[in-house]
């Protein structure tokens, strides 16, 4: 059952049973003389069923609903108002069985005419006797009240165990068990009192957005500079909270030990809880690996990173991780090698301004490391930041290949190695094949269409093809009209 959901009149037949209360009692005027049965029946003196005593004991039970069921739509309506938190379920029957006891109760003392302090010493006796026999169940569903009502978990909430790497989810709650569900899907049966006694996060109730708490560690040579490695594992963490929103900003990385001749890295970061422990810890891996190959980094098998590399072969290494994902891959491996000979490695710094709205430039980028951000004037004459780009991203590739205008402002987010194609890298590929252009402009004319259909209905294979040539007359006309 959800706990906050229970059975209650509507308001217009609550208004019947209320006003039925009236009536009643003026009927049981006409009948017996009293508006009130138990003025006229004493059962201590007369134990024998007749139709005042039935009359007398409806009237206490017609006043035991009307009571219940005016307080369940009293906290319905305190429901409606309250959103977040809501009077559950179980504190609603709670007092609905006190309603009737005291309700009981009375109709006993009225109708069987005994001295009050008797009867509560010995209802007093007969509870505590009860309370003694049925102490564990008394204790789970005081603790199942305890739970819902302070609201220390609800339905569908995610609860981290202290010293336990899995994070349960709520399924369940009912008197006297919760429900749990573990990372494979298996369902724990909980008393609610020893589920009281647990050390744990409700990670759900958190008064700011966090998740579950994960930890994922590796091991590097000593000969590796640890500047460089943590500043491309924060990289790649930055990489992952940006393209994965079940990753969240609270993450740090560090060196956590020196040991027999290799540092040991730790990343600490959160995620949503709905990600088990293997899965999160796989995307965080992923993310390393993607912003490692984009570096350059030589992943072998201790995962060794050189402190000096060749500036001509580091960005050679670098173009051939990255080039794939670009308008590069229309190239054949011969062409990219012997590309991949002559890029240029431009550095950058947090703030730098990599590319100028409106220039003219000849130029595309790949980014090697670091992270940069692709702005736009907006209203007021204020930047609009309209994308973020990751190393393996290029940009600039239009004004490469026709000579066009920069169409946006990009911004240097961190610091960090871009590889720049220039017009004279490319030209002396399309003189010796032409044909290379239409593969280009196939790829180029793909990207944007893909770019721009957002949801709208597909390129109709006309427009697409008139979209290639229009591209590769563009590309020729700048590549080899005359200056």
């Amino acid at each position: 059952m959800i706990h906050h959901k229970f059975f209650s009149l509507p308001k217009p037949i609550l208004a019947i049973l209320l006003v039925s209360n009236i009536v009643f009692a003026w009927w049981l005027h006409e009948k017996i003389g009293s508006y009130w049965g138990w003025t006229v029946v004493d059962l201590s003196n007369d134990l024998s069923i007749n139709l005042a005593t039935l009359l007398a004991v409806l009237q206490f039970a017609l006043f035991g609903v009307s009571i219940d069921m005016s307080m369940r739509a009293f906290v319905v309506s305190i429901n409606g108002k309250l959103k977040v938190f809501q009077v559950p379920a179980i504190t609603v029957m709670a007092m609905t069985i006190g309603i009737y006891g005291i309700v009981g109760l009375l109709g006993f003392i009225l109708l069987y005419d005994h001295s009050l302090s008797h009867i509560l010493a010995a209802a007093g006796a007969v509870g505590l006797g009860a309370a003694y026999a049925f102490r564990e169940p008394i204790a789970d569903i005081t603790a199942s009240m305890q739970i819902q009502t302070d609201h220390l978990a609800s339905i569908n909430d995610y609860i981290e165990v202290v010293g336990d790497k899995d994070v349960y989810k709520v399924t369940q709650i009912d008197h006297r068990m919760i429900t749990l569900e573990d990372k494979f899907h298996y369902l724990l049966r909980i008393p609610t009192r020893q589920f009281l006694n647990w050390k744990y996060i409700n990670i759900t109730k958190q008064p700011s957005k966090r998740g579950a708490t994960r930890r994922c560690t590796f091991t590097l040579t000593t000969h590796n500079d640890s500047n460089r490695v943590l500043s491309m594992m924060n990289n790649s963490m930055q990489y992952l909270v940006a393209k994965d929103s079940r990753f969240f900003a609270g993450y740090f990385c560090q060196v956590e030990a020196v040991t027999g001749g290799a540092f040991t890295y730790g990343i600490g970061y959160e995620c949503h809880p709905s990600l088990n422990f293997n899965s999160s810890n796989n995307l965080v891996n992923g993310a390393l690996l993607h912003i490692f190959n984009a570096a350059g980094i030589n992943l072998n098998s201790d995962i060794a990173i050189y402190n000096y590399v060749p500036i001509a072969t580091d960005a050679k290494r670098r173009l051939l991780d990255v080039y794939r994902s670009s308008i590069l891959k229309a190239l054949d491996d011969n062409q990219i090698q012997e590309m991949a000979a002559n890029v240029n490695l431009v550095r950058f710094e947090a703030g730098d301004q990599v590319i100028k709205m409106g220039e003219h430039a000849q130029s595309m980028y790949f980014i090697a490391e670091g992270h940069l951000e692709v702005g736009i004037p907006g209203k007021e004459g204020k930047e609009l930041i309209v994308a973020s780009l990751w190393p393996g991203d290029c940009v600039g590739e239009m004004s490469l290949l026709t000579g066009e205008p920069r169409s946006a402002n990009v911004y240097g987010k961190s610091s960090g190695v871009l590889l720049e194609i220039t017009k004279e890298n490319l030209a002396p590929f399309f003189e010796a094949s032409p044909q290379l252009i239409e593969k280009i402009s196939q790829v180029l004319a793909d990207r944007k269409s893909h770019n721009e259909k957002a949801g709208s209905t597909e390129e109709d294979p006309e427009s697409r093809l008139n979209r290639i040539k229009a591209l590769g007359q563009k590309i020729f006309k700048f590549f080899f009209s005359a200056d």
